[in-house]
């Protein structure tokens, strides 16, 4: 085994890319980062019935959105490919019969509803069901004229107690060999099984480490047996405690959106925000540093960091972090990341210095992209909505009759909005002068009320002067109206 760091991600394109392949994905990159190795993305589609193209791209462009970019893979290549299981089916045939050859693997002519039985029993007895086969020469022959199409198994070895697992996580794992029935290698159409492709692709490849999640922790004692059949080096193994839900149950769709592009395209969450809370699950910086980079993260990665336990996805942390990275992103960045969730607002109305003034005064609370077409709504069409708690509590009185007729009246004409100052003179002089006999809580819940439907929000002498005369004439008129209604 080369003593280079070359590490893999190997999804399976049946879904679209899961948060947990994702923080899978990351950690193999900064692992690889850290020591400047290799990170390769390999595709494992051996499951030809739910295998996808449409897959395939979503993880190729969630993992590049999230800047997880690949040295060697499909679409990149590299000096070990091809890098797709389905293009490396002459391989696996001929190390599945080099096996063969050894004595080490055997032809299986046992047919589905035969296994299904003694799966049955061995559930009616309550133990695990573990298949194999020790028929001797004769009574095989015998077998094979069932015509059963057959696959080829990897015999266990009979003579190995235990299997130890060397995880750089979670210390050294045994497992009873007595317990692992004998592997299909080579399924009965021919195509490869999973454990066996895995382990001649991470051999042929020179993969140094495997970081995976300890879901697959069970099928490592299996892919070590193999590797030994082989005469291979073993590479080093680190099982990923799981992304769990808040209630410790496994992370699914019923806990909200578990697909990574749904998380950035659709919830409104910065790619380089997600990176950052991902490498929180399950792994933690030294000191107290939590927003970093993905140059820092790797900076500091190591496995030593790693916690074996699950990791809870805690959504009031993204949303902590997603609002960090959004105040540290300029009024022009910002507004850029912004447009594709206010794609309904007519954005023309306002230049870009405008719009630009919108982010600012908007920014300080959003916690995700998607914020900003609730909070940015007033700021387009002629008039605004009001819920009915505002227009029954703020609008709905005596005073708020003669605060709205003062405006339209006595305010409103001599109201100069041509800079930010003259138009905080405005709004002083509104409270000081004009209306000086109420409370300025009262005056200024009654004017944002009116022209946008809240009691509070963005800077009101900004949004004045993005708003303009016109636009704030047609607002009080029509706030007005409602207190009449």
């Amino acid at each position: 085994m080369s003593t280079a760091v070359r590490v893999r991600l190997a999804p399976s394109p049946t879904g679209n890319l899961h948060v947990g392949t994702a923080r899978t994905a990351l950690f193999n990159y900064l692992f690889a980062q850290h020591f400047n190795g290799t990170f390769i993305l390999r595709v494992e589609d051996t499951d030809k019935e739910r295998s996808e193209a449409q897959y395939t791209q979503n993880i190729f462009d969630g993992l590049k959105a999230l800047g997880l970019n690949w040295q060697e893979g499909s679409d990149v290549g590299g000096s070990f490919g091809p890098y797709t299981q389905s293009e490396r089916e002459d391989l696996y045939t001929k190390y599945a019969h080099e096996l063969l050859e050894k004595g080490l693997a055997y032809w299986d002519y046992t047919s589905p509803e035969e296994l299904d039985a003694l799966r049955e029993r061995a559930t009616a007895q309550k133990k695990p069901f573990i298949y194999r086969n020790d028929l001797d020469a004769d009574a095989q022959a015998e077998k094979a004229k069932s015509g059963i199409a057959p696959s080829l198994r990897f015999r266990i070895p009979r003579d190995v107690d235990t299997v130890t697992v060397h995880d750089l996580v979670r210390g050294d794992v045994e497992f009873d060999a007595s317990l692992i029935g004998d592997l299909v290698i080579l399924k009965s159409d021919g195509g490869a099984a999973y454990n066996f492709a895995c382990v001649v692709d991470d051999h042929l490849m020179q993969i140094s480490h495997i970081l995976r999640g300890e879901d697959h922790l069970p099928n490592t004692p299996k892919q070590i047996l193999l590797y030994n059949a082989f005469g291979w080096d073993v590479p080093a193994f680190a099982h990923l405690g799981m992304i769990l839900a808040p209630d410790r149950s496994k992370l699914s769709k019923r806990h909200g959106a578990t697909a990574v592009d749904t998380f950035m395209n659709e919830d409104g969450y910065l790619p380089e925000a997600f990176v950052n809370f991902l490498a929180l699950l399950g792994w933690s910086a030294p000191g107290e540093e939590e927003i970093m980079s993905l140059d820092r993260l790797a900076e500091l990665f190591t496995l030593d960091r790693v916690g074996h336990s699950g990791a809870i996805f805690d959504r009031e942390k993204l949303n902590w972090v997603n609002g960090q990275y959004i105040r540290a992103l300029s009024e022009t960045e910002l507004l850029e990341r912004i447009k594709p969730f206010v794609a309904d607002y007519d954005l023309s109305v306002y230049t870009q210095e405008q719009l630009e003034q919108i982010v600012h005064i908007t920014k300080e609370p959003l916690v995700k992209l998607t914020d900003a077409r609730h909070d940015w709504r007033y700021f387009f069409g002629d008039d605004v909505e009001r819920n009915t708690q505002i227009v029954e509590e703020v609008l709905q009185n005596e005073t708020a009759q003669t605060l709205l007729e003062l405006m339209i009246s006595a305010w409103l004409p001599d109201l100069d909005l041509s800079s930010l100052e003259t138009a905080q003179a405005g709004v002083k002089r509104l409270t000081k002068e004009l209306a000086s006999d109420h409370k300025t809580k009262t005056v200024m819940w009654t004017l944002r009320a009116a022209l946008t439907g809240r009691v509070q929000g963005a800077d009101l002498a900004t949004t004045l002067t993005l708003l303009g005369k016109e636009r704030i004439a047609v607002r009080l008129k029509s706030a007005l109206a409602t207190v009449h209604a």
